[in-house]
């Protein structure tokens, strides 16, 4: 045999030995693309039932998300009609503060004037004790002011010297107006 014989008969196994090889590949990818097939419908099947629930899911949120927009609406409604309340009840705070104070200034006053006038009958029923040789104990005859401190009662030459606080005539008080500025500064 000669040369050229040798290399064909060498060439012919290695094409059968090509041929065989390429037929095993494809029978393998043929199994491999079958599995994959198989995987996939498998993959779709399972996803076709939470693909239905999630489109039912949606269909029943449309009617929802329509009426978002007009509760949001509402919401921000209410919350303003809130804010305006809150408003007016900051305002009527700050009348109830300013009669607060006008009340505490008459209840100031009225204390002042029933200690002077305490004060001066103490000294009044001090100058006649004394006229009669009666002695008065230190201490009597004091009035708590509104701070809760006690104010001795003033010692008087005469009675005559200071007149007495002019009582307020039908028994009623008058009270100043207060004007929107002044509680504006409060």
């Amino acid at each position: 045999m000669d040369l050229l014989t040798i290399v064909l008969i060498v060439l012919v196994a290695a094409a059968v030995w090509a041929v065989v090889e390429l037929a095993i590949t494809l029978r393998k990818t043929r199994t491999t693309l079958d599995e994959i097939s198989h995987s996939a419908t498998e993959a779709i099947d399972q996803a076709t039932p939470v693909i239905a629930k999630l489109d039912g899911v949606v269909d029943e949120l449309q009617p929802a998300l329509r009426e978002v927009t007009p509760l949001v609406e509402k919401v921000t409604v209410t919350v303003d009609e809130a804010n305006v309340a809150l408003g007016a009840l900051g305002g009527i705070m700050g009348d109830v503060s300013s009669a607060t104070h006008g009340v505490a200034s008459v209840g100031d006053s009225a204390s002042r004037i029933v200690n002077t006038a305490t004060s001066a009958a103490v000294g009044v029923v001090s100058k006649v004790a004394s006229l009669g040789g009666i002695s008065i104990p230190e201490g009597r005859g004091m009035i708590e002011g509104p701070s809760g401190a006690s104010s001795e009662p003033q010692k008087q030459e005469s009675p005559a010297e200071e007149p007495a606080p002019a009582a307020p005539r039908g028994g009623y008080v008058t009270y100043s107006a207060v004007s929107a500025e002044s509680q504006d500064a409060e």
